[in-house]
């Protein structure tokens, strides 16, 4: 009868700790307020996918993304265009590298190996990028060598090159493993809550970039911005392209914001409130 007792308040204490864990996320998550208003021309409705959303930025780094996307090249908005895209993968490698360079020495890190080579790379690929004023040269050998990716491959290798007199049964072996491998860490990224919120983020760019039609140098814009910190701070952001509308489609831009405004801190305040007074209880049941 005492085991079952002391088994049933193991079992009360792990649920209340995971709920405090994930009210802890929940409040990282919300520190502040961003509101955004744009206008689309389509809303998909699709939900984030963390998995299929680390593939597409991931592949954005292909040679031929931008060829089998038919992103266009022509023009200084073509080459804009092609920039903002792998931004995003840019970004999106070097929130993993804060994250082997926050976790590089920290034994008890899901990420901990002090024999990662990725954090040199990266930093010599940096280095490269200053000396050469970004100019990438990809014939360059040493280019080459530094431009390999840090982030964990999401598909598997299907080159079967034979580059150290391998069998291509051996060298499916290999690239197998390394998928494996690959695939395990980016789990282990998908509970790291600060890369997954910058991957949610990250998604939202790319969804204002593609803006329904990939093939056209038309972006979604965000008109305007608000952000309101925990700490009292307001800034409002407006494009300038939005007073270069008429009159009218201004300001029903400007109405459609100031309402989305005024929800979004009514919907906020009361999550806030909500988790505070969940923090309470849970303070009362701990004692």
């Amino acid at each position: 009868m005492v085991d079952k007792v002391n088994k049933t308040q193991a079992q009360a204490q792990e649920l209340l700790d995971n709920l405090v864990k994930s009210v802890r996320t929940l409040l990282d998550d919300i520190t502040a307020l961003e509101v955004n208003t744009m206008v689309v021309d389509q809303i998909t409705g699709a939900k984030f996918n963390a998995w299929k959303t680390y593939q597409e930025i991931y592949s954005i780094n292909d040679k031929d993304y931008f060829d089998i996307k038919n992103i266009p090249e022509e023009g200084s908005q073509g080459q804009d265009l092609r920039k903002r895209y792998k931004s995003l993968f840019e970004q999106l490698e070097r929130e993993y590298f804060y994250i082997l360079i926050d976790n590089y020495l920290n034994k008890d890190s899901k990420f901990y190996n002090p024999q990662d080579d990725r954090v040199r790379r990266y930093q010599e690929r940096l280095e490269y990028l200053k000396t050469t004023k970004g100019k990438m040269v990809e014939s360059d050998e040493k280019y080459i060598q530094l431009a390999e990716p840090i982030l964990p491959a999401p598909s598997p290798v299907v080159d079967k090159k034979d580059k150290n007199n391998k069998s291509s049964d051996e060298t499916e072996k290999i690239n197998q493993e390394n998928w494996i491998k690959n695939c395990t860490e980016i789990r282990k990224l998908f509970s790291h809550d600060e890369f997954l919120r910058s991957l949610r983020k990250i998604s939202e760019l790319k969804a204002a970039l593609d803006s329904g039609d990939v093939t056209s140098t038309n972006i979604d814009l965000i008109y305007a911005q608000t952000v309101m910190q925990l700490d009292g701070d307001i800034i409002s952001r407006y494009h300038k392209q939005l007073f270069e509308e008429d009159e009218e489609t201004k300001d029903l831009i400007i109405q459609i914001h100031k309402e989305g405004v005024v929800a979004g801190e009514k919907q906020w305040r009361g999550t806030l409130d909500f988790l505070i007074n969940l923090i309470k209880g849970i303070a009362n049941i701990a004692r």
